[in-house]
């Protein structure tokens, strides 16, 4: 099986900062540093970050610096962002939403920093 990241550059380090939507009354900002690109949301309830989608992409995946994965939810691929400083490094795309299902499933990693990748 080969799984493709549909991202280049897949490193957040590499792009522009990603800056999550925040209702009335929260904050937020997003500057890249040596690790990624650091999130904050400041306020008392949830901010969303919503993907830089492209044609043929069925799924999304952030990963945080301290390797933990952030997933999209179903129907628009945002993710929640509580407050607090969240620094996300790396974002991989599937073809197949089921792929970040199998992975998981198996243990296997669920964001790549190469274009493609055999397993």
């Amino acid at each position: 099986m080969r799984i493709r990241n549909l991202y280049d550059p897949p490193t957040l380090k590499d792009r522009d900062p990603v800056v999550p939507w925040v209702p009335d009354g929260m904050t937020t900002s997003a500057r890249l540093t040596a690790e990624g690109c650091e999130i904050t949301v400041t306020g008392d309830s949830v901010g969303w970050l919503y993907p830089p989608l492209q044609d043929g992409l069925a799924k999304i995946v952030w990963e945080r610096a301290d390797g933990s994965t952030l997933i999209g939810i179903s129907s628009n691929d945002t993710v929640a962002l509580y407050p607090g400083v969240t620094v996300l490094v790396r974002l991989c795309g599937y073809e197949d939403a089921s792929l970040v299902t199998m992975l998981n499933n198996l243990g296997l990693p669920l964001v790549f920093a190469a274009t493609d990748r055999p397993y």
